[in-house]
């Protein structure tokens, strides 16, 4: 059986080791990282690697011709929204800015792509950096997109934790839910899996309240996230 027909639950038992070794790695120093891109980079470079043992070292290519990798940081929604503050809320192509400009899309911390959907398009359409080119592929439905997107958000214990600390997860995890929510036709969404993924290198015991935060807003949205402390 190819990679891109496994069943769903495979690709989630990829995203579930990479997460795993994501946080044993982090776990076992967590103040090696100064930075929410010190955690991006390890986890690009885990996602790379377990897609490798299924795929090899092949790339799948664009419908015209360019080799292209699956996983990506910064990939763009494919909807505008309001993420002042920490906020989320979805908007239109007719709603405005105070300023009268049109709102911006967000960006997704990484994602996978469904390779089915790279070999279907042309690159300016995989890439999704030109919004009227995947506006355009999404309104003729096809292929989804994306099979996995991630958020990952990190409070380093060089500060201490931010009151709002909540609310920043909080909009992260109101971004995928949206993601999972977002369809490109009737039989398809635009996403397979979304996750947010929280660290901290304080220590649990002054994580305690976050921690319960972050538990009831997995159970209020029904979002997957994740919490790792410091040992």
């Amino acid at each position: 059986m190819s990679f891109e027909k496994e069943r769903e639950g495979q690709w989630n038992v990829i995203k579930a080791a990479v997460i795993k070794k994501l946080q044993s790695t982090f776990h076992k120093c967590s103040q090696c990282f100064f930075s929410e891109h010190d955690i991006h980079s390890i986890l690009y470079g885990l996602v790379n690697e377990e897609l490798s043992k299924r795929l090899g070292n092949e790339l799948p290519s664009t419908s015209d011709g360019y080799n292209v990798s699956l996983v990506h940081h910064e990939y763009p929604t494919p909807f505008r929204c309001d993420m002042h503050g920490h906020n989320f809320q979805l908007k239109g192509e007719e709603d405005r800015t105070v300023g009268g400009g049109k709102y911006k899309r967000g960006h997704y911390d990484l994602v996978v792509l469904n390779p089915s959907f790279v070999k279907a398009n042309e690159l300016g359409v995989v890439c999704g950096k030109d919004y009227q080119k995947f506006r355009t592929m999404l309104a003729k439905g096809g292929v989804q997109p994306l099979i996995w997107a991630c958020e990952v958000l990190y409070f380093p214990r060089i500060r201490k934790l931010p009151r709002k600390a909540i609310r920043i997860i909080e909009q992260d995890t109101l971004k995928v839910k949206a993601t999972l929510q977002y369809r490109i036709n009737d039989h398809h969404k635009f996403c397979r899996i979304g996750s947010v993924h929280v660290f901290t290198s304080h220590p649990r015991d002054e994580a305690l309240g976050l921690e319960r935060k972050i538990a009831e807003l997995k159970e209020e949205l029904q979002i997957e996230i994740t919490f790792m402390t410091a040992r």
